[in-house]
């Protein structure tokens, strides 16, 4: 048999077009799992009533969570009614939810960035900070309007992402954000912080809800903007592991003598 390329799945935003209804996902982040070291990308539509994420997963050996311009629904958090003119996106929320949780059950490698892994710190039962620069006084998170900022992170040695990117400690990222990880979540550890403490970056441990013990990293900057696709790369290596384990078992499974 040819080699096969782990298949990455990559959860859409719902939009409304005039009276239409779209499933999307930034084209950026279709070729950064594409080109990381090349992977498949399938895209999830966030679909009411959702996909069995069971389905879902059976076909995945990665999944991905973009950013977006929406927000995480604050009630999904227990917070306070969303600012006015706030975009929501509860078909995204209604899908990504539980299958995050699913996925933690199965070991399926994930990769968080900005609204994914705010996604992911409240399916560990965290909280978010609504509008940051209320909380910092400044607006470096959230960059110009229609475009990305940048600031600097710091990495904590201790750490998988350190091992990932290992530029001493601290990198310049790219960023457009304006909410963030209040109380972490179960199992969660922040491993990179902008300087006003700002929480930048998480690992996944064992966690009550699932008992998590794969590849799990989240990221509040945008690593899909530019050239530096080694977090990509680093999902689909993850996720060809999974798929290779996968292969190894179910073939084991059918070669197996009878007795």
């Amino acid at each position: 048999m040819g080699n096969i390329s782990p298949v990455v799945g990559i959860a859409c935003d719902r939009r409304m077009i005039g009276d239409h209804a779209f499933h999307m996902v930034g084209e950026k982040y279709i070729a950064a799992v594409r080109d990381g070291v090349g992977a498949v990308p399938f895209l999830i539509p966030v679909l009411d009533p959702p996909i069995a994420s069971a389905e879902l997963l059976a076909n995945l050996d990665g999944l991905l969570f973009t950013g977006s311009s929406s927000n995480v629904a604050p009630h999904r958090y227990g917070g306070a009614p969303p600012r006015e003119r706030t975009l929501l996106d509860e078909a995204r929320d209604a899908v990504t939810l539980p299958l995050m949780r699913a996925a933690e059950s199965a070991a399926i490698p994930m990769f968080c960035i900005c609204r994914g892994m705010q996604v992911l710190n409240v399916c560990r039962g965290g909280t978010l900070h609504q509008h940051l620069p209320d909380l910092v006084g400044h607006g470096r998170h959230d960059g110009p309007t229609h475009g990305f900022g940048r600031h600097g992170v710091r990495i904590s040695p201790d750490s998988t992402l350190a091992t990932i990117l290992p530029e001493d400690g601290f990198i310049e990222v790219p960023t457009h954000h304006h909410q963030a990880v209040n109380l972490l979540g179960d199992g969660l550890k922040a491993v990179a912080w902008e300087e006003d403490g700002t929480v930048e970056a998480v690992e996944a441990g064992p966690s009550e809800l699932g008992g998590f013990s794969g590849f799990v990293l989240g990221v509040q900057w945008h690593p899909e903007q530019g050239s530096d696709l080694r977090l990509f790369s680093t999902l689909v290596e993850a996720a060809a592991e999974r798929m290779a384990a996968e292969r190894a078992t179910t073939e084991g499974t059918v070669l197996a003598p009878m007795i």
